[in-house]
Protein backbone atom coordinates (compact mmCIF):
# COMPACT_ATOMS: atom_id res chain seq x y z
CA UNK A 1 0.00 0.00 0.00
CA UNK A 2 1.51 3.54 -0.88
CA UNK A 3 2.44 5.40 2.19
CA UNK A 4 0.36 8.26 0.53
CA UNK A 5 -2.77 6.56 0.66
CA UNK A 6 -2.88 5.26 4.18
CA UNK A 7 -5.34 6.73 6.31
CA UNK A 8 -3.53 8.75 9.05
CA UNK A 9 -4.31 7.40 12.60
CA UNK A 10 -4.17 9.97 15.45
CA UNK A 11 -4.39 9.24 19.22
CA UNK A 12 -5.66 11.40 22.04
CA UNK A 13 -3.67 10.44 25.30
CA UNK A 14 -5.58 10.16 28.33
CA UNK A 15 -5.17 14.17 29.85
CA UNK A 16 -6.75 15.11 26.27
CA UNK A 17 -9.58 12.36 26.26
CA UNK A 18 -10.40 13.79 30.12
CA UNK A 19 -9.98 17.22 29.18
CA UNK A 20 -12.83 16.88 26.17
CA UNK A 21 -15.15 15.59 28.61
CA UNK A 22 -14.34 17.90 31.67
CA UNK A 23 -13.98 14.65 33.87
CA UNK A 24 -10.43 13.95 36.12
CA UNK A 25 -8.49 10.91 35.03
CA UNK A 26 -10.05 8.71 37.75
CA UNK A 27 -13.40 8.98 36.77
CA UNK A 28 -12.30 8.52 32.87
CA UNK A 29 -10.96 5.13 34.18
CA UNK A 30 -13.80 4.58 36.47
CA UNK A 31 -15.79 4.81 33.49
CA UNK A 32 -13.68 2.47 31.23
CA UNK A 33 -13.79 0.17 34.00
CA UNK A 34 -17.90 -0.04 34.32
CA UNK A 35 -17.65 -0.09 30.50
CA UNK A 36 -19.23 2.75 30.35
CA UNK A 37 -16.76 4.54 27.53
CA UNK A 38 -14.51 2.44 25.28
CA UNK A 39 -11.04 0.83 26.32
CA UNK A 40 -8.33 2.56 25.39
CA UNK A 41 -5.52 1.03 23.50
CA UNK A 42 -2.11 0.36 25.59
CA UNK A 43 1.20 0.90 23.42
CA UNK A 44 3.90 0.38 26.29
CA UNK A 45 3.07 2.09 29.08
CA UNK A 46 0.84 4.77 27.38
CA UNK A 47 -2.96 4.30 26.72
CA UNK A 48 -4.40 6.07 23.86
CA UNK A 49 -7.43 6.25 22.41
CA UNK A 50 -8.68 6.93 18.39
CA UNK A 51 -9.28 11.04 18.39
CA UNK A 52 -12.74 9.28 16.52
CA UNK A 53 -13.81 7.13 19.10
CA UNK A 54 -14.82 10.20 22.05
CA UNK A 55 -16.76 12.12 19.64
CA UNK A 56 -18.75 8.82 18.65
CA UNK A 57 -19.21 7.87 21.88
CA UNK A 58 -20.18 11.08 22.75
CA UNK A 59 -22.61 11.45 20.29
CA UNK A 60 -24.02 7.58 20.92
CA UNK A 61 -24.47 8.83 24.42
CA UNK A 62 -25.76 12.38 24.48
CA UNK A 63 -27.46 12.47 20.88
CA UNK A 64 -30.72 11.99 21.95
CA UNK A 65 -30.54 15.22 24.36
CA UNK A 66 -28.44 17.05 21.68
CA UNK A 67 -31.02 16.54 18.59
CA UNK A 68 -34.91 16.80 18.86
CA UNK A 69 -37.29 17.20 16.15
CA UNK A 70 -38.12 21.10 17.08
CA UNK A 71 -34.18 21.74 17.59
CA UNK A 72 -34.82 22.38 21.85
CA UNK A 73 -33.02 20.52 24.26
CA UNK A 74 -34.45 17.97 26.50
CA UNK A 75 -35.00 19.31 29.81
Amino acid sequence: MNSSSAPVAYTLKKDVACKLQAISERTLENRVKARDFPPPVFIGNYCDWSEKIVPQWYQRKFGPQTTTASGARHA
